[in-house]
């Protein structure tokens, strides 16, 4: 039986009634005493049993984070990807693809993919596929870059990717793939939405596929980055195979999963809702645990606001007859119509929502769809992303009662290739939450982790530097002293280290309805918190990157978690 009172702390608590403690006192999986050290011994001492002491010697203490979107599959088969150091130099990039192609031949990697290129280093025209099959004529190849939606294919894969009709085809659980043509309808290799698990044509051609879901290999550096960081529950944006969610359905009744894991049902097209809500329930029904739900659908409603595939409340800035304002994967009626039908399925939904035009979509479907359902509407509703959304509609998301999704992390990224579709200005305004955080804690923090060398990209201590500072520290290349306030703009959208932190913990503790259990340090709820090296409080904000967790607990059992990273050669 676990008792243990942690003393001398330097508590955060996430309760808005008593902010700070000194000690708690842990009976099993659950809180049973928060307060000051005095108060904390007087309550173990009227109890039965013993209480082992653990002395915080003034360690800060959080409530254990929550990773509200982020993608653990995908991460995981990702593993057999080759990569290299971030550069937004051409020549430089196509200088380390040679060299590690090199250095893992044709006999070890049949297929040669690469991670990552910034997708501003090609400007709008993009890359090209001459300029791979210089360096790689020996095998397929593709290079993706660092948004997760874009790549290059070179010749040999684009042939092998043909179908019948000489038309390149990939798959992808997001959207449908696009591969771009020249002005001659030549294929030029670059292709938006494309995964490479969906290279279905290249795997046959060479006879050769990589793992395609969990296995022990590559699930444990993704599973253990998340608990050395101290968090203790996930969402797994879209879980990929029925695999997957078994594997870790099997991890959990063998006592080894040690996070909660809450995954989404994938709704990859509008008109098969009905899939996606008969696999939800099937998943819950037969996978579920004290540890393990699902009781969300995803749908991705528009791309990415690199690329232009996204809805725009006005039209596209390089558009000279003022008449493109992109497109959204979905109509109005028909996300409202998903949304009563989710309703009486009591399930929630979870929408990638990049651009205004979709926002104000999807605000317009919510409400909509409230007014059918009336008195009976139940379901929680999260935007994830919204990097551009209109004036008008910012405070719309306390109105309907939504919340929004945001990795901080994107805020500190210079990426400028969003200008030609929605110019300098709105470019200067994208990733602003503070109207949104005027009407109360709305906004929940995640990772959104998309490759392997997203494992760097997990720990919220990055993810709470970049947002209070909209610097990213690890782009060592680009000078922020060309904005005005040495940040990605707006400096005045930086986030507070509170608002963080509580993005973090409670909102995304309540948005995935788990708020009466976790999400703070409180009496009752379960014994979820984590210990670092060093006090956020006082921590310079362009520091806070280097603090890391020292131990956590999950449901009362300490786990100490070595960073699985030290062990990835290509970290």
């Amino acid at each position: 039986m676990v008792k243990k009172i942690l003393i001398n702390g330097k508590i955060w608590t996430e309760n808005p009634d008593m902010e700070w403690a000194e000690a708690i006192a842990i009976d099993e999986d659950k809180f049973v005493a928060v307060g000051s050290n005095d108060e904390v011994k007087i309550f173990v001492e009227a109890q039965d049993g013993e209480f082992e002491v653990v002395d915080l010697e003034g360690k800060t203490v959080l409530p254990g984070f929550i990773d509200a979107h982020t993608h653990p599959g995908i991460m995981a088969r990702g593993l057999w990807v080759v990569f290299g150091p971030l550069t937004e130099d051409k020549d430089e990039l196509f200088a380390n693809i040679e060299r590690l192609s090199k250095k893992y031949p044709k006999e070890e990697r049949p297929y040669f993919c690469y991670a990552r290129y910034m997708s501003s280093t090609f400007g709008s025209e993009g890359p090209h596929k001459e300029e791979l099959d210089a360096i790689i004529s020996d095998r397929p190849a593709r290079i993706q870059d660092d948004t997760g939606h874009g790549c290059l294919y070179n010749s040999v894969a684009l042939e092998m990717l043909k179908d019948e009709n000489g038309v390149p085809q990939s798959l992808s659980p997001i959207s449908d793939p696009h591969f771009v043509q020249d002005e001659n309808g030549e294929y030029t290799g670059w292709c938006h939405q494309s995964m490479s698990v969906g290279d279905i044509g290249v795997f046959e051609t060479i006879g050769w596929r990589p793992p395609t879901c969990f296995t022990d290999e590559t699930a444990e550096p993704v599973f253990n980055t998340f608990r050395h960081f101290g968090i203790t529950c996930i969402m797994d944006a879209v879980i990929e195979s029925e695999e997957n969610i078994q594997y870790i359905y099997n991890l959990d009744k063998k006592g080894e999963l040690n996070l909660y894991y809450d995954g989404c049902s994938m709704l990859d097209r509008i008109e098969n809702i009905e899939e996606a809500i008969e696999r939800a329930k099937r998943y819950q029904k037969t996978y579920g645990t004290n540890h393990i739900r699902c009781n969300t659908v995803k749908f991705f409603m528009d791309g990415s606001t690199e690329f232009g595939d996204v809805l725009s409340t006005e039209p596209f800035y390089n558009d000279p007859e003022g008449k493109n304002y992109g497109e959204a994967h979905a109509t109005m009626e028909q996300i409202r119509d998903v949304l009563v039908c989710l309703n009486e399925e009591k399930l929630d939904f979870h929408v990638h929502c990049v651009a205004d035009g979709s926002f104000r979509v999807m605000c317009d479907a919510v409400e909509a769809a409230q007014k059918i359902c009336g008195d009976d509407w139940s379901i929680l509703v999260t935007l994830a992303h919204c990097e551009i959304i209109h004036p008008d509609d910012v405070h719309r998301i306390a109105e309907l009662g939504m919340f929004v999704d945001f990795t901080p992390h994107w805020a500190g990224d210079p990426e400028e290739a969003p200008k030609q579709f929605f110019g300098e200005e709105r470019w200067r305004n994208m990733m602003d939450y503070t109207g949104i955080l005027e009407d109360g804690p709305l906004v929940g923090f995640s990772s959104d982790t998309v490759d392997p060398f997203g494992l760097t990209r997990i720990s919220p201590f990055l993810g709470i530097q970049i947002g209070m500072t909209r610097v990213e520290p690890q782009m060592l290349n680009f000078d922020f002293s060309l904005y005005e306030d040495g940040c990605r703009p707006p400096a005045s959208a930086k986030f507070t280290l509170k608002q963080l932190l509580n993005g973090y913990t409670m909102v995304n503790a309540r948005r995935m309805r788990l708020d009466h259990i976790m999400g703070s340090i409180e009496v009752g709820k379960l014994a979820n918190l984590v210990v670092l090296t060093d006090d956020i409080f006082e921590c310079p904000e362009d520091k806070i990157v280097n603090i890391d967790a020292e131990f956590s607990y999950f449901e009362g059992k300490e786990l100490r978690v070595p960073n699985p990273l030290n062990d990835l050669d290509f970290f």
